[in-house]
């Protein structure tokens, strides 16, 4: 009995962790599509640049010092950061006065695209590809906060341009917020 019950735990955590790769390589490959896309759209100029919808793709977030290259996605539902990183709606577009915010999962099953946001140090770029402008930010200020501190992507001051990425912090606990804020490079 114990063998026949030793044998269906490793089945079962086979399986799991099947399940989990599967998950990940298919968020992977759907964010690669949705860049590839855009790109596309981009080099043929078919954008509407006036108005995005929630759910449209409306950039790439690039962080070079963890290798991150990702789908930027207007909302910040639940569905959108399943597969993306979403833009808070109140905030401003990339590269425009105020606070560009932005939120990403951090080391959860389907989207771990914020997975090593705690190794950008202060310094490191952030780069939003939107249309045919890159909008280039140096972080300058990293800091964990409660989950009520919504604060942190409010736009203070609207004669900076700014940017915030916001992310659950410990990994796979979640219990407070890393915030890694960032200002523009003309």
């Amino acid at each position: 009995m114990k063998k026949i019950i030793g044998k269906s735990l490793i089945i079962l955590g086979v399986c799991i962790i099947s399940l989990v790769l599967y998950i990940n390589y298919n968020t992977s490959k759907e964010n690669k599509e949705m860049i590839e896309q855009y790109k596309s759209a981009i080099s043929n100029e078919n954008l509407n640049q006036d108005e995005y919808k929630i759910g449209d793709v409306i950039g790439i977030l690039k962080i070079p010092k963890i290798n991150i290259e990702v789908a930027l996605k207007r909302g910040v539902s639940d569905e959108i950061l399943d597969t993306a990183i979403g833009h808070f709606e109140n905030t401003p577009m990339p590269g425009e006065y105020g606070n560009f915010a932005v939120a990403g999962h951090r080391a959860y099953t389907k989207n771990k695209f914020f997975s090593n946001l705690d190794k950008v140090e202060i310094g490191d770029e952030i780069n939003i590809l939107q249309n045919e402008t890159n909008h280039k930010y140096i972080v300058n200020s990293i800091e964990v906060v409660t989950p009520d501190r919504v604060d942190v992507v409010e736009s203070k001051d609207m004669d900076k341009k700014e940017i915030t990425l916001v992310t659950c912090t410990p990994k796979y606990v979640g219990s407070h917020r890393l915030i890694v804020k960032g200002t523009y490079v003309e």
